[in-house]
């Protein structure tokens, strides 16, 4: 059964929504829904490794969002 939500739940939800505006969050998703389509684990690692690169900064930046949506849903429950 379901928590009933409280006010830190929607401040959690409200920051989220305020970083995924940021300039650099909204590049990050661009490449990964538009231009990152890795078609094996080899492409993957190639972005992984690839340090101080735009891409490299794009990917940890959305994995990590990701990581923290995941979490505040799990909040609810």
């Amino acid at each position: 059964m379901a928590k009933k939500p409280t006010t830190a739940d929607a401040q959690l939800v409200l920051h989220l929504y305020e970083l995924r505006r940021e300039p650099e969050m909204r590049k990050a998703r661009n490449w990964w829904g538009g231009e990152f389509f890795p078609q094996n684990a080899d492409d993957f690692l190639k972005v992984i490794w690839a340090m101080n690169t735009p891409e490299n900064n794009w990917l940890r930046q959305v994995q990590s969002y990701w990581g923290m949506a995941a979490l505040s849903s799990c909040r609810a429950y």
